[in-house]
């Protein structure tokens, strides 16, 4: 009779435990911070204005010649809508000039943000610029709802401080979109992006070289940075 009890009492105290626990477990559930999926990296904001630095190379082999190419673009989100598939949807209007000419209108491009993806639609490709929550060497198909080859986009920096001229930038991550090197061909694309802004930096390089000099025969390169952001 009393190794019953015992076991009786035994067997309450556990399941006062196990009681404590799950209220414990609730608790501290209830008062953790919400997940952060990244989604200020694809920063959209209505009226938003951002400037970038353009600073392009073009390389001619038909008449042996390097120009340089110096401008500004500047995207403005101008409106939302409501795209076919029910996602809210950004409109940017992207505009250019050169030195102290007036902005000239160069083409519409939208952006949203549909089952933890950033997309972006420009020149009617839909690029997968993103993916939520981010990881480093987290990877993904950044033409996966286009008619292009697959390109395996690669988080290769993630909540890194970053200076752009007199910017300091607290947390940018950097997403690889292409690397193929070789003694006759290069190719990269890489994308950084800041919380609170998106896009700050695109760097691209496309250029055929001499196999025997490594000389760059044709091609281009450009970097797109930013400049001012309101």
């Amino acid at each position: 009779m009393k190794n019953r009890n015992l076991f009786k009492n035994a067997s309450q105290v556990s399941l006062i435990f196990l009681l404590c626990l799950l209220i414990f477990s609730c608790t501290k559930e209830k008062n953790s911070p919400p997940l952060d999926l990244g989604l200020a990296y694809y920063s959209l904001k209505l009226n938003s204005e951002t400037v970038y630095s353009m600073d392009s190379t073009v390389y001619n082999d038909f008449n042996n010649t390097i120009t340089n190419y110096q401008f500004q673009l500047k995207d403005i989100v101008t409106e939302t809508f409501t795209d076919l598939e029910g996602n809210k949807t950004y409109k940017i209007e992207r505009y250019k000039r050169t030195g102290t000419d007036p902005w000239v209108f160069q083409r519409i491009i939208s952006r949203n943000v549909s089952n933890n993806r950033a997309e972006e639609l420009i020149d009617n490709r839909r690029y997968v610029r993103l993916v939520f929550p981010q990881q480093l060497q987290r990877s993904w198909n950044g033409n996966l709802y286009n008619d292009q080859d697959p390109w395996i986009y690669t988080i290769t920096a993630l909540d890194k401080k970053l200076t752009i001229g007199t910017k300091n930038l607290d947390s940018t991550l950097t997403v690889q979109q292409y690397n193929e090197v070789n003694l006759i061909r290069e190719d990269t694309y890489n994308e950084t992006y800041a919380k609170h802004i998106g896009l700050v930096i695109k760097e691209v390089k496309a250029v055929d070289k001499d196999i025997s000099t490594g000389r760059i025969k044709k091609g281009f390169a450009y970097k797109m940075q930013l400049f001012s952001y309101q």
